[in-house]
C-alpha cells in the first residue's frame, strides 16, 4: 500500500539519532582542528564543545517529539477514516467484494465474499491474484477509461471529488465464473481498490450452451459421378452408395440430421459445437470419401460442401450454405466452403478436376446468354489486363455470337499488347472488326443502363483490363475456367465458371457449337480461339480431356489454321532474353518443388518469361511443380506449374494469387525477391504438411 504520511513519519522517527550522530562527528572535528591550530586551552575547548552539542541534541529532541506525536495523530486520524469507509462498504453492498491495494493485497472482504470464496478467513494481506489468477495491474489500468461520481461515499478531506472507475474483467475459480467490476477509492491520500464479484456462471452457460447448438446447414453433392461415367464401363452406384453410407455415418456420430433431396444431394443439419469438431480436423471426411475408388480402382470419388453458420434464421443460412456449395464446385470441387462468423473459410481441394462429357450445361448457358444478348442495347466483351491468346479469343468467340444476333459490339482490350497484334492482324482486316476492338475509355463512354457486359478467362475483376466498367454495369456475365477465389462483390446475372476446362476458348467454344449455325464462325476467329485452347494446355499435352479435342474439332471445322496459330507463339527477341535470366538460379526445394527466380529485364516481357520457365522446369524428372519468380516495377510476380498432382492455386491462393489446380500466378508487393521466395517457401511447407497430416 501507498501511503506517504506514514513514510514521512518513519523517516522523522529517525531523524533524531542520525543528527546526533552527525553532530558528534562534527564537534569532535572542530575539536581537533581548535587544539591543532590554536594555543587554547584543550580541556575548556573541549568542554565548550560539549555543552554546544548537548545543547542542539535537546533542541532536536523537543522539535522531534512534536512533529512525531503530530504525525501519530493525523495518522490514527487516517486510519480511522478509511476505516469508516470500508465499514461503510461493509454494511451497504451485499454483492462479493474485496478491497485491495494498488499491489494486489487484500485488505478486507465481505461475508458475501468468504460465502463465495467457501472460506471464513479474513483473507487480510492474501494475494488476489493468486485466488482468482488475476492481473492486478491490467484491472487498476484499465479503471480511467470510465469516470463517474458515487453520491454514496462521502469525503472530508479538503472538499476534493471522490471519483470512481469502472472497469469489467473476468474471474475464473473453482466455484464459478465471476464479473469484476473496479473502483478505486481516494480518501485522505490513500488509494484503495474495491473489487466486486457477480456471478455469470448460470449466464455464461446459457449463452455457451446457445451458441454451441446453434444449427448450421450444410448442402453436400457427389460431384465427380459425370466423370467416373466416362471411365468405368460398368455401373457407378455401388460407389455412390459407399459414399452415402460413409455421411450417415459421419452425420450420426455430429448428432445430424441427413436427408437426400436428391439423387446423390443432400442437405445436413447440425450444431455449431460439432462444426467447430470439423474444422479442427479439417473436415476429414473428405479423407475417408477420397478413399472410395471405382472398381478399377483409378478414380477416387469426391463431395462438395457449402456450410453456412451465420445468418439470424435457417432460412437464411440454407441461401448462404447453397451459394457455398456452388463456390465449391466452381472451385473445383472435392473441398469444403465453410461461411461464418470470420469470412469464408476452404478446406480440401487436393483432387484435380476431372472433364466432364456431358454438355447439357453448355447447351443451357448458350440459350440464356443468347437471350440476354437479344435483349441488351449493346454488348461489351472484356478479359483480364495483359491480354493472353485465350483472354482474346474468348472476346473474339462472344464478339461472334452478338454480331449473329445483330446486337451491336465491342472488345475493351489493350489494343497495343504484343498478343493482340500478334493473333488479331487478321481479324482486323475484317470488315465486320474495323471498329470492334476500343480500349478501357472508349468502353467506359458506351456503357448505359441497357448494356451487358461479357467478362471472359477470369472471374477476379480487380485484373480487368477496365475493373471501372464492371463496377458500373448493370447487367454482367463471367465465363471463365479458373477456380472461383472468392464471393462476388455483385453477384453478375449469369455466371459460367468451369475449372475442369481446359481454357476459356473452349468454353466458348461450346456456348458457340450449340448456338451458331453452320459455317457462321469465320476462320479468321476460329484461329484465334484456337490459339487460345493451344496457349493453355501446352499445344494439347496438359489439362486436356474429351471436350478439349472436341472443342478444338468444331473450330477445325470452321476453318481454324494451327500452322497459322502456331505463328502466333514466335517468341520475340527479348522474351528469348528474359527466360535465359532464370536459368541460372533454380533450386529444387522439398524433393519435387522447383524453384527459379530473376530480377528480370524490366520489360513486360519479364511476366510471360517467367510463365515459360515455370513450364520449361516441369520437364525436369521428379519435379512435380515449379514456380518462378520476377521482379515487375515494385512488385514480385509468381508464375506456378504444376504437373497435376500438386495444387499451386491452393498455395499461391495464401500470398494473394489464384488460378488453376495446376497452373496459377499471384503479385507481391512492396517485398524484396528473397522475401517473396521465403513467403513462396512458408505456403509450399504450409500446403505440403496439410497434406501429409490429411494422409495420415
Amino acid at each position: 500500500m501507498s501511503n506517504k504520511k506514514f513514510d514521512l513519519f518513519s523517516r522523522i522517527d529517525e531523524l533524531p539519532s542520525r543528527l546526533y550522530i552527525i553532530l558528534g562527528i562534527v564537534a569532535m572535528a572542530v575539536y581537533t582542528a581548535i587544539c591543532t591550530y590554536t594555543k587554547l586551552s584543550q580541556i575548556r575547548v573541549g568542554l565548550a564543545i560539549i555543552l554546544i552539542y548537548a545543547l542542539l541534541c535537546f533542541v532536536i529532541f523537543i522539535f522531534s517529539r512534536r512533529r512525531i506525536a503530530i504525525y501519530r495523530a493525523e495518522n490514527r486520524a487516517s486510519e480511522e477514516q478509511n476505516g469508516g469507509v470500508v465499514s461503510a462498504f461493509r454494511d451497504s453492498i451485499s454483492l462479493p467484494y474485496a478491497v485491495v491495494t494498488e499491489k494486489g493485497r487484500i485488505v478486507t472482504v465481505n461475508s458475501a465474499m468468504k460465502q463465495m470464496l467457501k472460506e471464513n478467513d479474513s483473507f487480510f494481506n492474501s494475494d488476489i491474484e493468486a485466488l482468482f489468477n488475476l492481473d492486478i495491474e491490467q484491472i487498476i489500468a484499465s479503471t480511467n477509461s470510465e469516470k463517474f461520481s458515487d453520491p454514496s461515499i462521502e469525503d472530508d478531506s479538503e472538499g476534493e471529488n471522490n471519483e470512481l472507475d469502472s472497469s469489467r474483467f473476468t474471474a475464473i475459480s473453482d466455484s464459478g465464473r465471476y464479473e469484476i467490476n473496479c473502483y478505486p477509492i481516494r480518501s485522505s491520500g490513500h488509494v484503495y481498490y474495491m473489487l466486486t464479484f457477480t456471478d455469470t456462471t448460470e449466464l455464461y452457460e446459457i449463452t455457451k450452451l446457445h451458441r454451441d447448438t446453434t444449427p448450421a446447414v450444410a448442402y453436400i453433392v457427389v460431384d465427380n459421378l459425370e466423370e467416373i461415367a466416362q471411365y468405368v464401363t460398368g455401373g457407378h452406384r455401388n460407389e455412390a452408395t459407399q459414399v452415402e453410407a460413409i455421411l450417415k455415418d459421419w452425420a450420426t456420430k455430429m448428432n445430424g440430421i441427413l436427408r437426400e433431396y436428391d439423387r446423390d444431394k443432400y442437405i445436413l443439419f447440425f450444431t455449431r459445437d460439432m462444426l467447430e469438431e470439423c474444422v479442427k480436423n479439417s473436415f476429414s471426411v473428405l479423407d475417408s470419401i477420397r478413399q472410395v475408388r471405382t472398381d478399377d480402382d483409378s478414380i477416387p470419388l469426391t463431395v462438395s460442401m457449402g456450410i453456412s453458420i451465420v445468418g439470424n434464421t435457417l432460412a437464411e443460412r440454407e441461401k448462404d450454405a447453397l451459394t457455398s456449395l456452388n463456390l465449391a464446385l466452381q472451385r473445383g470441387g472435392d473441398q469444403v466452403v465453410l461461411r461464418s462468423e470470420n469470412g469464408i473459410s476452404y478446406y480440401g481441394g487436393h483432387t484435380k478436376s476431372q472433364q466432364k462429357r456431358t454438355r447439357v450445361h453448355s447447351r443451357i448457358i448458350a440459350n440464356k446468354l443468347s437471350s440476354m444478348m437479344s435483349g441488351a442495347s449493346n454488348v461489351l466483351v472484356m478479359g483480364h489486363s495483359n491480354p493472353d491468346f485465350d483472354s482474346i479469343g474468348a472476346c473474339v468467340g462472344i464478339a461472334s455470337l452478338a454480331m449473329h444476333l445483330g446486337v451491336d459490339v465491342k472488345i475493351v482490350t489493350d489494343t497495343s499488347s504484343a498478343n493482340f497484334i500478334a493473333c488479331t492482324e487478321k481479324i482486323r482486316e475484317l470488315d465486320e472488326y474495323k471498329n470492334v476492338f476500343t480500349d478501357a475509355v472508349g468502353g467506359l463512354g458506351r456503357c448505359t443502363y441497357g448494356t451487358l457486359l461479357v467478362i471472359v478467362d477470369t472471374n477476379n475483376f480487380s485484373i480487368l483490363e477496365a475493373p471501372e466498367i464492371a463496377e458500373k454495369s448493370f447487367n454482367t456475365v463471367v465465363i471463365d475456367h479458373h477456380i472461383k477465389k472468392e464471393e462476388f462483390e455483385n453477384e453478375p446475372a449469369l455466371a459460367y465458371i468451369d475449372p475442369s476446362a481446359s481454357s476459356a476458348c473452349e468454353l466458348v467454344s461450346e456456348i458457340l457449337e450449340q448456338s451458331l449455325p453452320t459455317d457462321t464462325l469465320k476462320k479468321e476467329e476460329a484461329t484465334v480461339m484456337l490459339s487460345g485452347i493451344m496457349v493453355d494446355t501446352k499445344n494439347f499435352t496438359r489439362t486436356v480431356g474429351t471436350r478439349t479435342f472436341s472443342a478444338a474439332l468444331y473450330l477445325r471445322g470452321a476453318g481454324a489454321n494451327t500452322e497459322i496459330a502456331r505463328t502466333f507463339f514466335n517468341e520475340a527477341f527479348e522474351d528469348y532474353r528474359s527466360e535465359a535470366l532464370f536459368g541460372a538460379r533454380v533450386e529444387i526445394y522439398r524433393g519435387n518443388m522447383a524453384i527459379t527466380e530473376s530480377e528480370g529485364t524490366g520489360s513486360a516481357h519479364d511476366r510471360i518469361a517467367a510463365a515459360k520457365a515455370a513450364d520449361k522446369l516441369l520437364s525436369v524428372r521428379e519435379v512435380s511443380a515449379a514456380f518462378a519468380l520476377v521482379r515487375i516495377g515494385e512488385a514480385i510476380h509468381i508464375s506456378a506449374r504444376s504437373s497435376g498432382t500438386v495444387n499451386v492455386q491452393l498455395i499461391l491462393e495464401q500470398l494473394g494469387g489464384g488460378g488453376h489446380f495446376d497452373m496459377a500466378g499471384a503479385a507481391v508487393s512492396d517485398r524484396s525477391l528473397d522475401d517473396a521466395k521465403s513467403l513462396l517457401i512458408g505456403a509450399i511447407d504450409k500446403y505440403i504438411d496439410e497434406m501429409q497430416k490429411n494422409s495420415k
